[in-house]
């Protein structure tokens, strides 16, 4: 079976075989992929004209409103473009004109028509030929009969299903009951519409400077002329030579690999035993996981090595142009290093990336011999190679060990006989500076808990789903602390966004002496509050390096956790909060949590597990639970479920939800929150925009009775690449987001531009939405990807899901929707609306993820789907297709004679 399937998979469905599963072939949903693989292999040669016979389709136009009509003779495609009006002019109808004719010395005979998909979208009309039936050609006859296309209201976007015509030669098929196959051919045309406004841009085909190659064999051959300024940290933690192959395999063992090889692949996987992190391997298992993850950082940037390139200069700083950049791809941070050469040359000069924009990145610190060169000759062609920049992998691996010195790992595995409860005592309703916390009972709850340390000596958790009001909470429990202790208090988050949401919401109850936010040097001033700045480590305008005795006098340090990790020595919190805790992998968060001693400790971690977690280069390293939160795996923990009758000492889950509309909060609710958060927002409740659809049926007029705050909008298109991007992009759900941003900003309910957030998993899609929008002098509506509105609200999501589908016989197998699919990406998106969301995607790529079809059939339910229909392949459907998939005859004598079969 291994090596019918292999790795346990079919390669016609790419099923997972399970052990009792040993028939997977004769399962119905196999033999349907068998039928469509079969399409798929043999159309090539269908779509040719064969044995004397010629099917010519032309479209049958409107002479007053012509469409476009295309025909690729090779790929037997027959493509109508159409803008929505010529639709109208044209009846809500287009025709395909079929001829067929036979120019072959014998007698033909028709013995079917039919479409492949049996959409009634596509009819076929004047000559069907009836079952059983046949139509007898002579030599020089013709015969002709029509597709049409027909659908009102119309449905932006794009649709294609094939027509075939079967053939029998030589002989009267009701005379000849044992048909030789050799006597029956099909010949097929792939029939295409394509309904649309976007004008489509030229799409570059110009070279990818990326090279994917290693400059020398031996790196040791290139000369290396350091940046001018010194690093910033010591290289303590480097991978050693020993494990640089293994972990380049993945600490996979395979044949062929040399015993010294396979002996340290094995220790290194005993090491990380029983393959994730315990009490016993923790310190180990992490370095080897940071180092796994770094390796795969490695081997990502290499895939970016540039060859042939121009840079240019600006006084100092050489800046370079890399495609791709917005998409991450590569993933570069300030800090990192890069390398300089002539094409080809031995010698290259190390930089640092200063700053990074939408498409280029300012390198620093690089020698002015290759400054002074590039000026002289700005021409020049140069090779590049990104090098990492370890100080972040510095920081955890120093984090984890002090975590281990420090003696908190036994607390960072809570069990029963280690954990020691405190009472659970009560603020006084009139101590709280928050007097809205006063009516929800969990935020109450976590704010005493914290104050009176109820955990005792193990982690405190606040669960805050999407709009509970997390922060709020936090900020009381440090305020609290603050005011009734005496307590230093370090707060953290992974990123500065939600660092500097937390400063400005303390700063206005706390002096300048009792609070500091720390900012990173390569930090953005602009995106800094001006009010912030007076509480930032900011003088005359430039950031200043804060020492670790400075920050002992604040009472309140906020700043990134690996930014924190510069102070290890001298700088002695008492209680650590890290917010944003599921987006922090755990050696980061560790850097926070090292600076916790035995005598005094206390740690907090706010976040959602359930919404996006540490980003991962490397997939052994995901794999092996890098990409696992320290919130989330403690959460796995029998004290932190609700089963321990001592639940309430060691986290609250926040409930009440202020932010979403009912409806919005009814499917991420169900299917990541148990039903356990309550729509407590009348504002969205009682928003007029979330009882309004946008558009009705036809997507003209506005309805503005018996709307809902959700709709679902179907577009049947085709996703897109461009140039050198990687990203896709999908011109035909561009279209949708705008007619929805213009019927949301003309509707007559004081819609602006700054209540509408467009979220995309792609950021082509997100440059060609804000292309649209600033064209259309949209520019205040922000647009972005999933990662960008984590931890945002707006009045009005809407979601361009872009992946799609315009072919009929798509293998789902074939649809990975990447990010689409990801779990934690469909609650954030789906969370960041409070009054209305609109979704725009295609349902038949959708449907095959359940928590997407689960919306999709909410939206069916509350009558606000629209556009295209949702074609399902039901058992029915699919039944059809595999039948009429079975009529056609793949192997004729022909298609054996060109293709060599025997």
């Amino acid at each position: 079976m291994d090596e019918e399937y292999p790795q346990g998979r079919c390669m016609i469905c790419n099923y997972s075989r399970v052990q009792e599963d040993v028939d997977h072939e004769s399962t119905y949903d196999h033999k349907f992929n068998f039928r469509l693989w079969e399409w798929k292999h043999y159309k090539k040669a269908l779509v040719k004209n064969r044995h004397g016979i010629c099917l010519e389709i032309k479209h049958l136009g409107c002479g007053q409103s012509p469409c476009t009509y295309e025909e690729n003779v090779n790929k037997g495609l027959c493509a109508i473009t159409v803008h929505p009006n010529q639709y109208e002019n044209h009846r809500h109808q287009l025709i395909f004109d079929c001829l067929i004719k036979n120019s072959s010395k014998n007698e033909i005979y028709i013995t079917d028509i039919y479409l492949v998909h049996p959409t009634n979208l596509f009819q076929i009309c004047e000559g069907i030929v009836s079952t059983g039936g046949y139509i007898k050609l002579e030599t020089g006859a013709q015969y002709k009969f029509q597709v049409k296309y027909a659908k009102n209201p119309l449905n932006i976007g794009s649709i294609q299903n094939p027509v075939c015509i079967n053939f029998q030669s030589n002989a009267d098929p009701n005379a000849n009951k044992q048909k030789s196959h050799e006597d029956q051919f099909t010949i097929a045309r792939n029939l295409y519409v394509k309904i649309t406004e976007y004008t489509e841009e030229a799409i570059s085909t110009e070279r990818s400077p990326f090279s994917n190659e290693d400059w020398e064999t031996n790196s040791e051959e290139i000369k290396v002329v350091p940046p001018t300024q010194r690093l910033k940290y010591v290289n303590k933690y480097p991978i050693p030579d020993d494990y640089v192959l293994p972990l380049k395999f993945g600490l996979r063992l395979a044949s062929g690999l040399n015993h010294q090889l396979i002996h340290t692949i094995q220790q290194l996987r005993n090491l990380m035993q029983p393959n994730h992190v315990t009490l016993h391997n923790y310190r180990m298992y992490f370095h080897i996981l940071l180092w796994l993850e770094e390796m795969g950082e490695i081997l990502m940037l290499k895939r970016y090595n540039m060859s042939n390139v121009l840079l240019t200069v600006k006084s100092d700083i050489l800046e370079l142009e890399v495609p791709g950049l917005a998409e991450k791809r590569p993933s570069l941070i300030a800090g990192d290093m890069i390398d300089i050469r002539l094409h080809g040359d031995h010698t290259c000069y190390r930089g640092v990336i200063k700053k990074i924009n939408d498409k280029t990145i300012e390198i620093g610190y690089i020698h002015e011999h290759l400054i002074n060169y590039v000026k002289s000759d700005p021409k020049t062609e140069m090779d590049v190679r990104f090098v990492l920049g370890r100080l972040n992998l510095e920081r955890q691996h120093e984090g984890i060990d002090r975590t281990f010195l420090s003696g908190m790992v036994p607390y960072l595995f809570p069990t029963n006989n280690i954990c020691r409860p405190n009472t659970i005592r009560h603020l006084p309703d009139a101590d709280y500076i928050n007097q809205t916390i006063l009516t929800n009972q969990e935020q109450k709850k976590a704010v005493s808990s914290i104050l009176y340390n109820s955990s005792g000596n193990v982690p405190y958790i606040v669960f805050g789903p999407p709009g509970t009001g997390k922060t709020v909470t936090i900020v009381e429990a440090i305020l609290q602390l603050k005011r009734k202790t005496d307590k230093k208090i370090l707060v953290c988050a992974p990123a500065n966004a939600a660092c500097n949401m937390i400063a400005s919401k303390l700063m206005v109850h706390c002096n300048r002496s009792e609070l500091i936010r720390v900012h990173s040097e390569t930090q953005d001033m602009q995106s800094i509050d001006r009010y912030l700045r007076d509480y930032s480590n900011i003088e005359a305008g430039i950031f200043i390096k804060t020492s670790a005795g400075k920050l002992n006098t604040y009472r309140i340090v906020i700043t990134t956790l690996v930014l924190v990790g510069r102070y290890v020595n001298d700088y002695k919190p008492d209680v650590v909060f890290v917010d944003e805790a599921a987006q922090a992998s755990e050696p980061e968060c560790s850097i926070a949590i090292g600076f916790l001693k035995n005598s005094k400790k206390q740690l907090i971690l706010a976040g959602d597990p359930k919404q996006l977690g540490p980003n991962c280069c490397s997939n052994v390293a995901e794999r092996y639970g890098y990409g696992k939160s320290l919130l989330e795996r403690l959460m796995e923990f029998d004290i932190y479920q609700p089963q321990n009758p001592n639940y309430p000492y060691y986290i609250t889950m926040l409930k009440l939800n202020f932010r979403c509309h009912p409806l919005i909060l009814e499917i991420p609710n169900k299917l990541f929150y148990e039903g356990h958060l309550i729509a407590s927002s009348t504002a969205a409740l009682n928003d007029p925009v979330g009882q309004y659809f946008v558009f009705n049926k036809n997507l003209k007029k506005k309805k503005t009775i018996g709307g809902r705050a959700i709709e679902f909008f179907s577009v049947i298109s085709k996703e897109k690449r461009e140039g050198r991007s990687p990203s896709y992009f999908n011109p035909a759900e561009v279209e949708i987001v705008m007619k929805y941003v213009h019927g949301l900003l003309t509707s007559r309910f004081d819609v602006q531009q700054s209540d509408i957030g467009i979220v995309t998993p792609y950021i082509r899609q997100v440059h060609k939405i804000k292309y649209k929008l600033k064209d259309a002098n949209y520019e205040e509506i922000e647009v972005g990807t999933t990662e960008t509105f984590q931890g945002r609200e707006k009045r009005i999501i809407i979601i361009s899901c872009v992946r799609a589908q315009d072919s009929l016989l798509k293998f789902d197998r074939e649809y990975n929707l990447g990010f689409v699919r990801n779990s934690k990406r469909f609650n954030v998106a789906l969370t960041r609306a409070m009054s209305k969301l609109i979704v725009i995607g295609c349902p038949s790529v959708l449907c095959n993820d359940s928590k997407w079809l689960e919306y999709i059939e909410l939206s069916e339910e509350n009558e606000a789907y629209f556009g295209a229909p949702f074609i399902r392949r039901t058992t029915e459907v699919k039944e059809q297709i595999s039948r009429r998939i079975g009529n056609i005859q793949l192997i004729d004598s022909q298609f054996r004679h060109q293709q060599n079969i025997s």
